[in-house]
């Protein structure tokens, strides 16, 4: 990973830059004598952050997406991970239609799990198989969207959504009415093994009208991110939104933007890691991020820079953590003193709707 430095102004920014480190939370892992990944790495850039202005805990939220809705706009707002996707991904939805996040899963001995790695013969041929039976749902008028690792959306005519199970706990698909998505599941599972993509999180637009008149708590900002999840809260709070897939030219993006306005930068690299269930390759990338951090250190100064973690995400068993996540804020200046390590705590606690107010006012 690097970042190009060339293109740049140094000097005074005056803008804040919000690093959200997607999962970044963790279980204590045996392998690394019962510490965190956070706990264990010297992380001088991240660390300096926390020894030098505010460093806390606030209240986590189980996706993305509603954690960055509540902090940046101080109000709990709840819209359907479908509806998001569709807005981040810019696909069409109408009055009559119901969009689904679609998440590869295997149906195994009668139960629903959640699948993070597939092949890329793996996706293509799931991505085929599920084309071929979308004519099962022809009275739907469906149009699926993927978008990488076989997730993707799904928008159907519908008056409403089912309530379906979400990742990443597993399910009885005995206990489940897939509605009319029933034969479309089952007959995709025939024909490769037990592996699906499954709907869930489905909403319309009803959900995004009602919240119309919510506005974002720091303006101007730019989201840099890969994730619809992320990009869609920009196109849902009106914000400017960036998609970059390369996690080096998103910081090289994020630097440009910040010159000239706020910016939220989204690294969801790290809760992929953990989902893999490899905290090697998570403390790999976090070491890796302060590495770019500390050599675009000059691009900062006179800005503030702020860590934020939406979630735990365990790299023992894959799934989230319902623990209190920890932030760090501080104005930069070329002298780094790291003193205190930025991992997991339940010190000076702020509430997540106030969380932004307290970076933004702090200095």
């Amino acid at each position: 990973m690097s970042s190009k430095g060339n293109e740049y102004l140094t000097g005074d920014c005056m803008n804040t830059l919000i690093m959200l480190f997607d999962g970044a939370v963790d279980d204590k892992i045996p392998e690394l004598g019962y510490k965190t990944p956070l706990e264990v790495l010297e992380k001088p850039f991240i660390d300096s952050l926390a020894s030098s202005g505010i460093y806390g805990c606030t209240d986590p939220r189980e996706y993305t997406h509603l954690f960055l809705l509540e902090f940046l706009t101080g109000s709990n707002i709840v819209v359907p991970r479908g509806v998001i996707e569709a807005l981040g991904l810019g696909v069409p939805l109408g009055s009559n239609q119901v969009a689904y996040r679609l998440s590869p899963a295997i149906i195994k001995d009668n139960t629903i799990k959640w699948v993070y790695r597939l092949s890329r013969e793996e996706e293509i041929r799931l991505q085929n198989v599920v084309m071929d039976y979308l004519g099962l749902l022809g009275d739907l008028n469906p149009r699926v969207y993927f978008y990488g690792g076989g997730r993707g959306v799904i928008t159907v005519e519908s008056s409403s959504a089912l309530k379906l199970p979400s990742p990443p706990s597993s399910a009885s698909i005995e206990t489940i009415d897939l509605g009319e998505f029933e034969n479309f599941i089952r007959k995709i599972a025939s024909e490769t093994g037990g592996l699906i993509v499954f709907p869930w999180g489905g909403g319309s637009l009803k959900t995004v009208e009602i919240h119309s008149h919510i506005r974002p708590e720091i303006h101007p900002i730019v989201v840099v991110s890969k994730s619809p999840s992320v990009l869609g809260v920009g196109a849902f709070l009106k914000l400017g939104k960036v998609r970059v897939f390369n996690l080096g030219e998103r910081f090289h993006k994020a630097f440009l933007h910040l010159k000239f306005s706020n910016v939220l930068l989204h690294i969801e690299e790290i809760d992929e890691a953990s989902h893999k269930k490899s905290p090697k390759l998570k403390i790999s990338l976090l070491k890796e991020i302060d590495k770019v951090l500390m050599e675009n250190i000059k691009l900062m100064e006179g800005c503030k820079v702020a860590v934020i973690v939406d979630h735990g995400t365990s790299s023992i068993t894959g799934r989230h953590l319902d623990v209190k996540v920890p932030f760090a804020a501080s104005n930069i200046i070329d002298q780094l003193n790291p003193r205190i390590r930025f991992c997991e705590t339940s010190e000076n606690y702020v509430p997540l709707k106030k969380l932004v107010k307290v970076i933004l006012d702090s200095f």
